[in-house]
């Protein structure tokens, strides 16, 4: 399946039934003790060994880093750290940034979400650039991240990085898929355990990177259409997965390589 029809199909259905950023209940704490109580759902802090901005800053820097692309654009902060860069895309629907500031070379802000964006990309034809590194941070959601990825994939030049945030919650309740607390990593973790099981041609990394870590992708393969032929078959597989014994098992999946 090529990636023009791939995102033709899935475009329609990219707007989410829920805002993330404002669902979280009133007495979290309460909350908390609840969930701990009835399903056991422990604070399993990270041993972090760095901070994921720190990680990103250094991969935008390294030698042969000319494209970037990131979904999730918020405030900006990462997009400007790009700015010596050839090419920064962002895409992000409702972007709070400071009005002009992404209006000129390097930077290509995409006021739209992913879906549309690779929809529209792929749909001109062969695009004119191919990415160095990627930065998935859009909605906290597993099908869209795994979209996302799909997207950049097939944009991807030799060499290309992605990296995924938001991988490694500290509790199953920042997890879930419909936010209800402050911290919120949503269910993100589902897309490097997908990629290990049906791209292993893949190198997935999981690396504890505060405050709730980072999936670095390596080993591309822009001609790859598995995921797009079988989507719905690694989407049924991924929301399979126990966010319980995901958590159990958390330090076991970074260790994996």
């Amino acid at each position: 399946m090529k990636a023009a029809e791939f995102f033709r199909k899935y475009d329609n259905t990219s707007a989410a039934p829920w805002s993330g950023f404002a669902n979280y209940v009133a007495k979290e704490n309460e909350l908390y003790l609840a969930v701990g109580e009835l399903y056991g759902d422990v604070v399993r802090p990270l041993r972090p060994v760095s901070i994921y901005k720190e990680e990103l800053t250094r991969r935008i820097h390294a030698p042969g880093v000319r494209t970037y692309l990131e979904t999730g654009v918020s405030t900006g902060e990462s997009l400007m750290i790009c700015k010596d860069l050839d090419l920064a895309i962002g895409i992000d629907p409702a972007p709070n940034v400071p009005p002009d500031v992404f209006d000129k070379a390097p930077f290509r802000l995409e006021r739209k979400p992913s879906d549309t964006f690779f929809r529209e990309t792929f749909e001109a034809g062969t695009p004119d650039f191919a990415l160095d590194l990627a930065f998935i941070d859009g909605l906290h959601v597993f099908e869209y991240a795994l979209r996302d990825f799909i997207g950049v994939e097939a944009l991807a030049a030799p060499g290309c990085e992605v990296l995924v945030h938001d991988v490694l919650p500290r509790r199953a309740a920042e997890a879930a898929r419909h936010r209800f607390t402050r911290p919120w990593t949503g269910d993100v973790w589902r897309v490097p355990m997908v990629l290990r099981r049906f791209r292993p041609d893949l190198k997935v990394r999981l690396i504890e990177s505060a405050p709730t870590g980072l999936a670095v992708i390596t080993g591309l393969d822009p001609a790859n259409t598995v995921l797009m032929e079988r989507y719905d078959e690694v989407v049924a597989h991924g929301l399979g997965l126990s966010v319980m014994e995901f958590m159990a098992l958390r330090d076991a999946h970074v260790a994996a390589v």
